[in-house]
């Protein structure tokens, strides 16, 4: 009985051995796996928050796409992306054009601004087991649109008070201004890859970004006389409202 004791105990000695050697190959390996097959490559990526966004909470305030190459580095990386952004700034602004016994005619504003801009990057890298934290600033510049309209519409009626005052029918626009600007400045990024399968990658970041936007040109198409010659003129502009959720593919 005693020696079957004693054996029994070397048999599990020389499996918990085993089984440490094990463990400490297999965690040797993952670890190269990781820094070497994994985190370290080439990628494409897709934001794809704006289409999550919309479907959880509706318009949101700007709307930024683009499309990224980047570079993983052991403890860095290195970025270029080809960035729209669109602007949804509501104008609530209502003018009474006309009124009679029968019909309103109504003058209602809308803006259209979007910016196309290009960004090279530099990023920092913070390893973790499962996971990487980065931090890191870029350069932008590209091309700001900025557009201001107006349309008149109207309403007809029998009787006061006037329902649907501000649902329009039929739209024509009949002024707008118009500004073409040059956008140049600095964004930054603060976020966390996380591998989804051995091939994509997923994203999270926060990319405040600060910019100049330089008038070029401009023109006024303004029939009622509603907008001034210099409406919009160059001006500094902070926008810290952006989160990114990126998909990208190694390859």
């Amino acid at each position: 009985m005693k020696r079957i004791a004693i054996l029994l105990s070397v048999l599990m000695l020389v499996t918990l051995s085993l089984q440490a050697q094990e463990t400490k190959d297999n965690e040797s390996i993952n670890d190269s796996i990781a820094s070497d097959s994994i985190w370290q490559g080439d990628l494409i990526g897709l934001n794809v928050y704006p289409a999550f966004g919309m479907i959880g909470g509706g318009m949101m305030p700007s709307s930024k796409i683009f499309f990224q190459y980047k570079h993983h580095f052991e403890k860095s990386n290195l970025r270029v992306s080809a960035n729209y952004i669109n602007f949804h700034l509501a104008d609530d602004r209502l003018d009474l054009v006309m009124l009679d016994d029968t019909s309103v005619i109504m003058r209602q504003y809308n803006n259209n601004i979007y910016t196309l801009d290009l960004r090279i990057g530099y990023e920092r890298v913070i390893p973790m087991e499962d996971f990487r934290f980065y931090y890191g600033v870029g350069l932008m510049g590209g091309y700001h649109f900025f557009e201001k309209s107006y349309y008149h519409y109207e309403e007809s009626y029998e009787n006061f008070p006037i329902e649907r005052i501000n649902q329009p029918v039929e739209l024509n626009m009949l002024g707008a201004y118009r500004a073409d600007m040059l956008k140049m400045g600095l964004d930054f990024t603060f976020g966390v890859d996380i591998f989804v399968s051995e091939n994509v990658l997923m994203s999270v970041q926060y990319t405040p970004e600060m910019a100049y936007y330089m008038r070029l040109n401009s023109e006024t198409d303004d029939a009622a006389n509603v907008f001034d010659d210099e409406l919009i003129d160059d001006f500094l502009d902070f926008r810290g409202d952006y989160i990114d959720l990126v998909l990208s593919v190694k390859f």
